[in-house]
């Protein structure tokens, strides 16, 4: 729900993928809440928000006044990230706050404290490679925005964020306000020492500035003279806006960020990843945001994050594990919690012959029928599709002799690339998988 009603989430995927989708008007809840009441979304719903309040600061007393240049930081960031969209990736919205807190959740948090909706038992996650070098690698980003707190507090919303940013220029127009009664406030500054944004300034009666006010209410609640409230202002004329200095280093600053994703080289399509049922990597580069949702949906634990560079879409982008456990072919659970819908829902005829751009293939070297002569029918009894696999008989050189058996065939035209067969191979590693 949180990426649903993250509109910065709604806004690239329609730029991205040139489509309106219905997930997209949730979004709206949001502008409009901004609209009314300025960024109270930073305030009071945003996850990493709270993480943030939370987390040990530089100074819990007060905050650290930013640089102008730093302070519009969130708006580059915030261009930077719509301009890729346009151009057709969503690669950067790695840098979304929700993906930044939801991801790690999603890898490594819901499978350790046994989730219904993983579908997988604790230890069959830690026995699986997922919990490894890439799902410790979507830590990063949230580790690296929580240390930031070091330098200032709240210093990602401030300085970084780009839903921070895109909400900033929607509180321009904001109805309800910060105001401070001027003959009762007595300058004693204890509100601009308590803003966790330093949206309060001094040098101007103690005003706030809407696009860095995040409608905490702290200040309320300190002011000794009881001089703060907030409702609707009439006059939405700017408290505080950029100079010059702070204007050019903002345009260039977006300028060049622009420009170098612009002629940044596309990486060539990694052809060896096995993506989930009814995608492919141009979907996933113009819809994914990263998010999570479909590894902890997956009723068993089949997807993971991909670890490639060289894929269209790129880092974090969900693929299936060509080993076991397999994918349940008509389920399709991962396509059901997808925020951007980058994994379809196919129809009911779709889902009869559910196909994922793969196959599996007998690897005859190791599989026991081709290599020793013995029968082994555990592969086509679990097919779902029946015909996909027949047998053939063949004959073994064993040191006992020639022998015959019957042996496993893949028809290509039939096959989902379900994974099943893996899953039951007696051989280990199993002597079929599933390949592109």
């Amino acid at each position: 729900m949180f990426s649903r009603l993250d509109p910065l989430v709604g806004l690239t995927a329609v730029l991205a993928s040139r489509t309106l989708m219905a997930y997209a008007a949730l979004g709206l809840l949001t502008v409009g809440l901004t609209l009314a009441f300025g960024r109270a979304w930073c305030g009071w719903l945003c996850p990493l928000g709270t993480m943030l309040d939370v987390v040990p600061a530089r100074s819990r007393a007060g905050s650290r006044r930013l640089a102008g240049w730093l302070r519009h930081g969130k708006y580059v960031t915030f261009v930077v990230v719509v301009g890729a969209a346009a151009m057709g990736t969503l690669a950067l919205m790695v840098l979304d706050p929700i993906t930044i807190v939801m991801r790690p959740l999603q890898e490594l948090a819901m499978p350790l404290v046994g989730s219904d909706a993983v579908g997988i038992s604790v230890g069959g996650y830690l026995s699986r490679d997922a919990i490894g070098l890439v799902a410790y690698l979507s830590l990063v980003p949230l580790a690296i925005v929580l240390l930031l707190n070091a330098v200032a507090r709240r210093f990602w919303c401030r300085s970084l964020c780009p839903l921070g940013g895109m909400l900033s220029l929607l509180s321009t127009a904001a109805l309800v306000r910060r105001h401070v009664d001027q003959g009762a406030c007595t300058k004693c500054g204890t509100c601009a020492r308590e803003c966790p944004t330093s949206a309060i300034m001094p040098k101007k009666g103690f005003a706030s500035a809407p696009t860095e006010c995040t409608t905490c209410q702290r200040c309320v609640d300190v002011c000794p003279e009881s001089a703060i409230s907030f409702g609707v202002v009439r006059d939405l004329k700017p408290v505080h806006g950029p100079d010059r200095r702070e204007a050019l280093v903002t345009l260039g600053a977006t300028g060049a960020s622009l420009a170098a994703v612009l002629v940044a080289p596309k990486a060539a399509s990694a052809s060896e990843i096995l993506r989930p049922p009814s995608t492919d990597e141009a979907r996933l580069a113009e819809r994914c945001v990263r998010c999570g949702a479909c590894y902890a949906a997956c009723p068993t634990g089949a997807l993971r994050p991909s670890t490639s560079l060289m894929s269209e879409s790129g880092l974090w982008t969900p693929m299936l594990d060509e080993r076991p456990p397999h994918c349940t072919w008509n389920c399709n659970l991962c396509a059901a919690v997808c925020p951007t819908d980058a994994l379809h829902t196919p129809t009911a005829e779709e889902a009869e012959a559910l196909g994922l751009d793969a196959v599996a293939w007998v690897d005859r070297q190791r599989c026991v029928a081709w290599a020793r002569g013995k029968d082994c029918f555990k592969c086509s009894t679990v097919c779902p599709i029946a015909g996909a696999l027949t047998s053939v008989k063949t004959r073994a050189a064993t040191p006992f002799g020639i022998r015959e058996a019957k042996a496993p065939v893949v028809v290509p035209d039939l096959c989902i690339a379900c994974g099943l067969c893996s899953t039951v191979c007696p051989a280990s590693p199993p002597a079929i998988h599933v390949t592109r």
